[in-house]
């Protein structure tokens, strides 16, 4: 008896032993697309500084799905950045490139402040990808220009980890969008 127990424990060992461990999948949301026209630079742009975009605590590498008010983990779908770094990267390419503002270093610009408050796969009540920017445009003269929260969410077409990280990309290029668009008639600059 010893000797079958022993050996249903070593192939069921054996067995165990060779499937290699899951390993993480990695996702980059796509880049917004390049626009039509010829980007907006202006030598005489208004100068903005963009701080560095801020983060809720819970969006670090691991994707977020969030039910309601419960929230957890995918365990092997990461990101190849943090959800903070695209945004920033979104942001800067929105104002500097498409918008034409000028990059300011100086705590006397116009200063626009922005915090990732959600960069989730929602799974109910439908299948959606939410973005939201907390965001505060200052002025050391004249004070708070603007303090808002802009949300986007974008239909996730499928369960593949694909899809969600297309919607979540073009969430957050909507987003970004919507930023620079505020930024703009906060300062009384021509959109594109």
């Amino acid at each position: 008896m010893r000797a079958a127990t022993l050996l249903a424990l070593v192939l069921a060992a054996g067995c165990l032993a060779a499937q290699p461990p899951a390993e993480p999948r990695y996702f980059a949301p796509r880049a917004p697309p390049a626009g039509d026209t010829e980007p907006a630079r202006a030598a005489d742009g208004p100068l903005l500084r963009l701080r560095r975009v801020r983060a809720a605590s819970y969006l670090r590498d691991r994707m977020v799905w969030r039910r309601g008010v419960e929230m957890g983990f995918h365990d092997l779908l990461r990101w190849t950045e943090s959800p903070a770094r695209f945004a920033e990267s979104w942001l800067e390419d929105e104002l500097f490139e498409r918008r034409g503002f000028r990059r300011a270093e100086s705590p006397a610009a116009v200063t626009l402040d922005a915090s990732l408050d959600a960069f989730d796969e929602l799974l109910a009540p439908t299948h959606e990808a939410e973005v939201a920017l907390d965001i505060v445009l200052s002025d050391p003269k004249q004070g708070t220009l603007l303090d808002r929260t802009i949300e986007v969410r974008r239909p996730i077409a499928s369960d593949d980890p694909s899809a969600v990280a297309d919607a979540l990309g073009a969430a957050l290029a909507e987003a970004a969008a919507q930023v620079g668009a505020a930024v703009s008639e906060a300062l009384g600059t021509r959109s594109p």
